[in-house]
C-alpha cells in the first residue's frame, strides 16, 4: 500500500471521529464556543471566571479567529435562527479542515526529503490524538497549529538571506504568529525557548530582521490589547497574557484547579498521549524535537498538569521518531509492529473519541433543547458540565454549577430559583442523598406552582451512576423516575468503580424474591454474605459486577411525584 493511500484512509478515520460528539474536557466548550455563541447569536450562555474576573485572563482575539469566523459565516447564511447542533458540527468541521490542511502542511514543510515528509504525515495521521483532541475545539488545538507554523517560519528565516522578499514577509508573519500564540495561551513561549536559537546566527548577520519581527509582534499585540479592552469594557488597557501569568504564578491559585506532581507530564501524560510511539522517539537537534522538549520541561515546572497542555508537543515528538529496521525486516514483524500501534490508537480513540462523556451533547441538543419546556428543571448528575450554548434560543433563568456537600444547602439553592425560564442544576458528583433531597424539593415546588403547570423535572445521569438504584427501585421515595431518552455511547470514567452497597441491595432483593434466608448457606455460590455481613464475591463475580455497574449509556428520566400520579 502506498503512503498516499494509507494517509487517505487515516484521513477518513479522522473525519469519522470529527463527527462523533464525544466530550473530552469542559474547556473545549467553555473557553471558546460558549463565549462567542452568546456574542454572535445572542444565546443564553455561561461566561466562566476567566472572562468575568476584574483581571480577565483570556484574550478574545484568538477566539474570534478560531471560533468567530465559522460562526459568523453561519449567521450570514441562516441569520440568528441557527440550530445549535449545526453550529456545533460547523466548528468541529472547521477544526478538522485546519487540522489536515494547516497542521499536515506544516509537517511537510518541516521535513527535508519526500521520504521524511511521508514519515511525518503517516505517524501524525495515525495518532489517536490527531483524531480526537486535535479535532475538538480546544485552545490547545489552535496552539498546536500556530506552533507548527511558527517553527516553519523560524526554519525558513534561518536558511534564507536577508533582502529576499519572502524573507521579509516571513519575519513579519513570525512576529504576528508569536503574538497570537501568546494571547491564545500563555504557555506558548515555552515551546520556543530552544528553537529560537536557530535564529541567532541570522540575527547576528542581519540585525534588521529582529526589527521586523519585533515590530510585527508589537503591532499584533496592540491590536489584541485594543480588542480585549473594548470587549471587556475596561477603562484601562487589558493585558490578558500578563493577567494570566500573574494568576498562574501563585501556587494557591493553581491549587483551586488541582495540583499534580511535577513528573506527571513526563511519566503519565506523555505515555498516555504517545503510547508505544514514545519508544521510537530519538533525541536529535531538529527544530521539532527541541520545541517539544523545551515545552515539556517548562510546563513540568508548574504543578497543574493536564494531558492536553502537551498537545502541541505530540506531532513534534512524532516527527522525531525513528522506526527500527528490524521491525520492518519481515512481513510478520511488520504486521506485528503495525498491530501494536493500531490497537493502542483504536482503544484510546474509541474511549476519548466516542464514549468519553459522549451523551452530553446529544442529550442537550436532541432531547433537552427540543423537548424541555420553558419552565423545566433539568438536573445533571455525574456528568461534565452541559454546554449552555447548545440550548440555543432557550431562555435560561437559573443555573447552578458545582458539587453540593451538605443537604441543608439544597433549600437555600431552591430559594434562589426565582427567574422564569429553563433552570439548569449541574450537580456534578454530589452525593445521592443530595440529589434525592433536591428532586423531592423540585417536584414539590412544581406541584405548588399552579401558574406553571407545564413545568417538569428531568434528571440526566449515566445509566450506571452509583446511587441511582436508590431512586429507581425504592417505593418509599415520594417520586419515581420514568425513562424518557437514552444514548448508549456514553462513559463516565470519573465514576468508574464498584459499588458494593448496590450489589448487596440487589442481592438482598433477589434473596427475598426467591424466599432465601440470609442466614442460610452463605458460600454455596461464592456470592453471598460472610460472617461480618460483607458480600463475598468470587473473581468472576467481581468481573461481572465491574462490567454491569460501569456499563455505558446516558439517560434522561422524568421525575414524577407519586402523589400527583
Amino acid at each position: 500500500m502506498s503512503w498516499r493511500l494509507a494517509y487517505l484512509l487515516l484521513l477518513i478515520v479522522r473525519f469519522y471521529f470529527t463527527l462523533s460528539p464525544s466530550y473530552i474536557h469542559p474547556d473545549e466548550h467553555f473557553q471558546g464556543p460558549e463565549i462567542l455563541a452568546g456574542d454572535i447569536f445572542g444565546w443564553n450562555i455561561t461566561k466562566t471566571w476567566e472572562f468575568t474576573t476584574d483581571y480577565p485572563i483570556r484574550s478574545v482575539l484568538p477566539l474570534w479567529l478560531a471560533y468567530g469566523f465559522p460562526m459568523t459565516i453561519l449567521r450570514w447564511i441562516y441569520g440568528m435562527s441557527v440550530n445549535p447542533i449545526l453550529a456545533y458540527y460547523c466548528l468541529r468541521m472547521f477544526f478538522f479542515l485546519i487540522s489536515f490542511s494547516l497542521e499536515d502542511w506544516a509537517l511537510q514543510e518541516l521535513g527535508s526529503t519526500p521520504k521524511i515528509r511521508a514519515h511525518y504525515l503517516l505517524l501524525v495521521a495515525s495518532s489517536y490524538v490527531t483524531w480526537t483532541y486535535q479535532t475538538h475545539t480546544f485552545s490547545n488545538s489552535v496552539e498546536t497549529i500556530i506552533l507548527a507554523w511558527t517553527l516553519v517560519l523560524i526554519r525558513r528565516i534561518s536558511f534564507r538571506n536577508f533582502g529576499h522578499t519572502s524573507h521579509f514577509w516571513s519575519c513579519c508573519l513570525l512576529g504576528s504568529l508569536v503574538a497570537i500564540g501568546v494571547f491564545n495561551r500563555i504557555t506558548f513561549p515555552a515551546y520556543l525557548i530552544l528553537p529560537v536559537w536557530y535564529l541567532v546566527p541570522q540575527f547576528i548577520r542581519f540585525p534588521s530582521s529582529i526589527f521586523f519581527i519585533v515590530l510585527s509582534a508589537l503591532g499584533t499585540s496592540l491590536l489584541a490589547i485594543y480588542v480585549d479592552t473594548r470587549y471587556y469594557e475596561a477603562s484601562t488597557p487589558v493585558l490578558t497574557p500578563l493577567n494570566n501569568f500573574m494568576y498562574n504564578f501563585w501556587p494557591e491559585n493553581l491549587a483551586k484547579h488541582g495540583l499534580h506532581p511535577r513528573y506527571t507530564h513526563i511519566l503519565v501524560n506523555l505515555p498516555q498521549l504517545l503510547g508505544p510511539y514514545l519508544f521510537l522517539v530519538r533525541p536529535q537537534l531538529s527544530i521539532a524535537f527541541l520545541s517539544a522538549i523545551s515545552g515539556t520541561i517548562v510546563l513540568s515546572l508548574f504543578q497543574h498538569q493536564e494531558a492536553r497542555f502537551l498537545l502541541p508537543a505530540i506531532p513534534l515528538f512524532l516527527a522525531s521518531t525513528s522506526i527500527p529496521k528490524f521491525a520492518l525486516s519481515t512481513p510478520s514483524r511488520k504486521w506485528t509492529f503495525i498491530s501494536i500501534f493500531g490497537v493502542f490508537n483504536a482503544i484510546l480513540a474509541v474511549i476519548f473519541g466516542i464514549y468519553h462523556q459522549g451523551g452530553i451533547v446529544p442529550a442537550q441538543t436532541l432531547y433537552i433543547g427540543p423537548h424541555a419546556s420553558s419552565s423545566s428543571d433539568v438536573v445533571w448528575w455525574k456528568t461534565y458540565s452541559p454546554p449552555d450554548w447548545l440550548l440555543g434560543e432557550h431562555e435560561v433563568g437559573f443555573i447552578h454549577r458545582g458539587t453540593v456537600s451538605d443537604v441543608s444547602n439544597v433549600s437555600s439553592l431552591i430559594a434562589l430559583d426565582k427567574q422564569p425560564g429553563l433552570r439548569v442544576w449541574d450537580m456534578m458528583g454530589s452525593h445521592p442523598d443530595i440529589i434525592s433531597t433536591l428532586l423531592k424539593m423540585l417536584v414539590t415546588s412544581v406541584l405548588q406552582r399552579h401558574d406553571r403547570d407545564d413545568g417538569d423535572v428531568l434528571l440526566v445521569a449515566p445509566v450506571a451512576a452509583k446511587g441511582l438504584y436508590k431512586f429507581l427501585d425504592d417505593p418509599s421515595f415520594p417520586f419515581y423516575l420514568k425513562l424518557e431518552w437514552t444514548y448508549s455511547r456514553h462513559m463516565n470514567l470519573d465514576d468508574f468503580c464498584v459499588d458494593y452497597d448496590e450489589a448487596m441491595y440487589y442481592n438482598r432483593r433477589l434473596r427475598r424474591h426467591y424466599g432465601i434466608n440470609d442466614k442460610g448457606d452463605n458460600n454455596k455460590n461464592g456470592n453471598d454474605y460472610g460472617e461480618n455481613g460483607a458480600l463475598v464475591l468470587g473473581t468472576w463475580d467481581r468481573i461481572k459486577l465491574m462490567i454491569s455497574q460501569n456499563r455505558p449509556g446516558l439517560g434522561v428520566w422524568r421525575v414524577i411525584s407519586r402523589d400527583f400520579s
